[in-house]
């Protein structure tokens, strides 16, 4: 790694067990990382955030104080600090199945296994500034593409996702350390966020139909059983997700739309055991609507949004 400029990078080490850290710790110095800030838990991470942003998280996966494939979820999600795009290297001795599922599934770049051999840790952090991978946006992930790229798109048809360049701290600080921009990036950053919203508002849109399409016949003779709650719940916060999402952008004129299915949502779920039919009647056209809103023209879709929302409302 010796064409790169390791001295400014900003590095976070997370690690519970001390004796591991410490020697984690000299294998960083040794390949010439000087700012390393060390923790050993979720809050650890949270605290540092409160401070500055680092360029890259290292940490085990098994974390005492709080679940760390959730922090990365919500990292990703934007829910917590300011660059969802930040690298992560997550760490376990011996990973299971599930391990391994549940860190790709989270959004973390990669899962090194632990005893860690020299050269390993600095390996993986050197793909990350040389080949980092785009970012994949669905309606329930955002992080590193990991698909095997299809020889010809058209093969994959219709629904094949395209993948989104995401702003690397940890490159440009490696590579052009003397014309590091922070300005800059922070643009960058704001860019690249709402280009993944507009991409994961359009995921959103044709989940609420998917979701639909599961929840309507589950409630057509009786209460919902356990997989129609979920969907439900599911509903309900991808719901929430668009309307959050769609601030400061061109779909707001769907807001009207999400809000009215987010109260017949919450109503059937409130209702668990008898729930309304009119309410179950509504799902459809709310979220054939929703597609349409991010299709059509704001006009046509703010009138169907009025003219709906107002059958939800009478309801009421």
């Amino acid at each position: 790694m010796d064409k790169f400029s390791l001295t400014n990078i900003e590095m976070l080490l997370i690690e519970p067990d001390l004796n591991t850290r410490v020697s984690m710790r000299k294998m960083l110095n040794d390949a010439g990382f000087r700012k390393v800030k060390e923790g050993a838990g979720v809050q650890d991470i949270l605290c540092e955030f409160q401070i500055s942003m680092p360029d890259i998280i290292i940490s085990d996966i098994h974390l005492l104080d709080g679940n760390f494939n959730s922090f990365v979820y919500k990292l990703r999600h934007h829910d917590v600090g300011y660059n969802p795009f930040l690298p992560i290297l997550a760490t376990a001795f011996s990973p299971t199945t599930d391990d391994i599922r549940a860190v790709v599934q989270a959004g973390a770049d990669d899962l090194i296994v632990k005893p860690l051999p020299p050269g390993r840790l600095t390996q993986h952090i050197r793909a990350l500034i040389t080949s980092r991978k785009p970012f994949m946006v669905t309606s329930s992930y955002i992080g590193p593409d990991h698909r095997r790229k299809p020889e010809d798109k058209e093969q994959a048809g219709r629904q094949y996702i395209p993948s989104v360049d995401v702003p690397n701290t940890l490159r440009a600080k490696a590579i052009d350390a003397y014309e590091y921009d922070e300005n800059k990036f922070q643009r960058d950053i704001r860019a690249t966020i709402k280009k993944v919203n507009l991409q994961k508002l359009g995921s959103h849109a044709n989940q609420t139909a998917a979701l639909v399409d599961k929840i309507v016949p589950g409630l057509a003779f009786g209460p919902p059983d356990e997989a129609t709650q979920k969907a439900l719940n599911r509903l309900l916060y991808v719901a929430e997700d668009i309307a959050r999402r769609m601030v400061a952008t061109k779909f707001e004129h769907v807001a009207e739309l999400c809000q009215s299915l987010i109260e017949v949502t919450r109503r059937i779920i409130n209702d668990n055991e008898y729930p309304d039919h009119k309410d179950v009647n509504l799902l459809k056209p709310l979220s054939s609507a929703i597609q349409h809103g991010f299709e059509d023209n704001d006009a046509e879709a703010a009138l169907m949004a009025h003219k709906i929302s107002e059958s939800v409302m009478f309801k009421k």
